[in-house]
């Protein structure tokens, strides 16, 4: 028999050492207290707290998430009726430089036509892989982003237009991008259940989302890249009636657009020390090929108020981007990046704005003082190609400024090639070159 051990553990050594670093930390807090610094002041309940998450192995109270080289933290605090102060930056705060990279898609629709394509009825699964497989190193930048305007399902074999297989997860993954926005008018199609599942299907493949405040999702959220925090903020200006049902009943899971609303998320970002603003917008028509002049002026609001970025989606064509310069709220002149509409990067839709997309890429320089400079501003060209192959039809998403791919016929080359010209068309005067 085994004599019994009477010395302390190494367990115990661990946890009288932090026990100890504790009681430490306390006392520099009191004193602190005690000299007269009320801007280091805490009291009791937060000492309290601070000490039994430390007892706990847990010193920092805010959930982390990591994907990829995205750290997703909590999102802006609760708006109050107050606006929240901005913080002062500190002194030398203009020298800190932060540099990070964004690719930014548009509508990435996985519709009922290009379900079917994928569907293997011996297997009954779905393999959307080969559907992005044309696209390799187009999407390598810090953050990827891309706007799914459906929900997911994981329960069974049911698809349409607006609810795609969650093996389309796969897709998006396999494309590059690490982020999906769900933000649409129908991520609350199938109720605060569906989008879920949704959410579900995307993060257990290590992407992470936002638009939509469920599971680990969140509507608005901050990111951090490279040292930069940046804000994402989410906002549709309509939903489906099912959609409207869903908040009724749930009012937490996602705020329609509203200018106070989003003035007050973005002071309390900026209170948070966020270095830029992104504002994503689920705005305007469906069939709009122009920008309208209302899109016009909420584009200049959002910029007074402090957006630095601001991406539109709906309209399946891609529109104008432009930097627009404002005075905000404080006095101060900056500018503002706006994409109109990022198009649709993927759809069963042969209308001619559908089928040619774009990839939006940035390269955006911030210091500590959260000034934005755009050191690059790129696009990639894209085409949504159909045809029968081998006896089935086939959907493949392509660069449409790169030579016609094997397989594609003389038609659909022509019809790639003015899918090309329409998106020079939108893009030419703007501030934007194309990616070679």
């Amino acid at each position: 028999m085994k004599k019994k051990r009477t010395g302390l553990s190494l367990g115990s050594i661990l946890t009288l050492c932090l026990t100890a670093a504790v009681a430490l930390g306390c006392i520099w807090v009191f004193g602190i207290i005690r000299a007269g610094r009320p801007d280091a002041a805490m009291d009791a309940g937060q000492i309290a707290d601070f000490i039994g998450n430390a007892l706990q192995g847990n010193g920092d109270a805010q959930p982390d998430t990591k994907v990829g080289t995205v750290m997703v933290t909590l999102p802006p605090v609760a708006a109050t009726p107050t606006a929240a102060p901005l913080l002062t930056p500190a002194p030398g705060a203009e020298k800190q430089q932060y540099s990070f990279s964004l690719t930014i898609g548009g509508l990435m629709s996985f519709q009922s036509d290009i379900s079917d394509t994928v569907y293997n009825k011996q297997e009954k699964t779905f393999d959307f892989r080969p559907v992005v497989s044309t696209l390799p190193g187009k999407i390598w930048a810090d953050m990827n982003l891309v706007m799914l305007p459906q929900t997911l399902n994981a329960a069974d074999l049911k698809y349409d237009d607006a609810m795609a297989p969650a093996a389309a997860a796969e897709a998006v993954k396999a494309a590059g991008f690490n982020d999906v926005l769900l933000g649409s008018e129908h991520i609350l199609d199938r109720g605060a259940a569906g989008a879920e599942e949704t959410v579900q299907a995307l993060t257990s493949r290590g992407i992470s989302c936002g638009g939509v405040t469920l599971g680990e999702a969140r509507q608005n959220r901050i990111v951090q890249l490279n040292g930069a925090r940046i804000a994402i903020l989410s906002y549709s200006e309509s939903l489906t009636a099912r959609g409207k049902n869903a908040v009724g009943a749930q009012p937490e899971l996602m705020r329609l657009y509203d200018q106070e609303t989003v003035r007050q998320d973005i002071l309390n970002a900026r209170a948070q020390g966020v270095h830029c603003v992104i504002v994503c917008m689920y705005w305007g028509k469906e069939d709009q090929t122009a920008v309208r002049n209302d899109q016009r002026k909420t584009a200049r609001t959002l910029a007074e108020m402090g957006a630095d970025v601001i991406l539109g989606f709906r309209p399946a064509a891609v529109l104008p981007l432009e930097i627009i310069s404002v005075t905000d709220e404080n006095g101060v002149r900056r500018q503002a990046l706006v994409a109109y509409s990022m198009g649709t990067l993927l759809s069963e839709s042969r209308d001619a704005g559908a089928i040619a997309g774009m990839l939006l890429h940035l390269s955006v320089t911030v210091n500590g003082a959260g000034k934005v400079r755009f050191t690059s501003v790129e696009y990639t060209p894209t085409y949504v190609w159909r045809q029968s192959m081998g006896g089935r039809m086939q959907y493949r998403l392509v660069c449409s400024a790169d030579p016609a791919p094997e397989g594609m016929d003389a038609k659909q080359t022509g019809v790639m090639s003015r899918a090309l010209a329409r998106v020079r068309e939108a893009m030419m005067g703007c501030p934007a070159e194309e990616r070679k």
